[in-house]
């Protein structure tokens, strides 16, 4: 080893004791099978709504974290909005450079900040950000103070180690969830619940037609290797739409609904298989559900 790659590699040990970083299991950085297949791994899935702008270092991986540092007003695009309000989810903390672990981070949009989020270590904060239905928009996080000179050349404010977002449902969609689904999860940079059967949401509408709604989703372990087909159900039981996801998990389908609001449910038949390393019945997952 070279003198100069066993000094950055101290150099890159002495940033992670300053930081005071909490040890987390890595998040791969793309799966098997699904939305990230054979994609290169970053702190956000950009295959879905969100996507890095300007203002970040390079993507990273030290003592199984993966993250990107930033000095200051690192950019995310929301790419292509469904409602009135997006929430993000983000993973961070403050690095050596803001001489601090408790800061503010702020949520600026066009030289307006439109969020302030306090931070207080490694931890998960949620960002809710106007946006309008169709038009991309971006936003920066932005801290005030900082600028620490550390041994590394770069400022080093605060790093991100997840960006998501913040539920399968975007609020002010229209689309709300019921009962039968299981706790929102965040994994590989997607987010995602998972469902045994009969995961209910209700459609909000302003009159009488034919709703379409886009949805993404992959079978699980419980499905036992079968073909996903789900049945969307009206509150009366009756199969009011079929549910078949292509190889990515998208699919489009469309019901009827009335003026207010509208419950539905997503049935499989078959199913049920166990794991051994789970002890709940994952028949399948939905990443997003959102207005077609």
């Amino acid at each position: 080893m070279s003198l100069f790659r066993a000094c950055i590699l101290l150099s890159l040990a002495a940033l992670a004791a300053c930081s005071g970083s909490n040890s987390t299991a890595p998040a791969p950085g793309a799966t098997k099978s699904g939305p990230l297949a054979g994609k290169v791994a970053d702190i956000v899935d950009d295959t879905n709504d969100l996507a890095l702008g300007k203002g970040w270092y390079l993507y990273e991986t030290f003592a199984g974290q993966t993250f990107r540092w930033v000095d200051n007003n690192a950019q995310i695009v929301v790419k292509n909005p469904r409602s009135n309000v997006k929430d993000i989810a983000l993973e961070l903390e403050a690095g050596p450079s803001l001489g601090t672990k408790k800061f503010t981070l702020q949520i600026v949009e066009n030289g307006k900040t439109v969020g302030s989020l306090p931070v207080a270590g490694h931890q998960w904060v949620v960002a809710k950000v106007p946006v309008r239905p169709g038009s991309p928009a971006t936003f920066t996080l932005h801290v005030n103070g900082g600028g620490k000179k550390t041994s590394d050349p770069r400022i080093l404010n605060f790093r991100v180690f997840t960006i998501a977002d913040a539920d399968i449902v975007d609020p002010g969609s229209g689309i709300a969830l019921g009962g039968n689904w299981d706790i929102v999860e965040r994994y590989a940079g997607q987010t995602f619940r998972w469902v045994d059967n009969d995961a209910a949401f209700t459609v909000t509408s302003n009159a009488s037609k034919q709703q379409k709604v886009h949805i993404v989703t992959l079978p699980g372990p419980g499905m036992g290797g079968h073909q996903l087909a789900i049945a969307v159900r009206n509150a009366a039981g009756t199969t009011v739409a079929t549910i078949n996801p292509d190889k990515k998990g998208n699919a489009t389908f469309s019901i009827p609904v009335k003026p207010g609001a509208n419950s539905f449910s997503l049935h499989v038949t078959g199913g049920g298989k166990k794991t051994a390393s789970d002890p709940r019945t994952l028949n399948f997952r939905v990443f997003s559900l959102t207005p077609g």
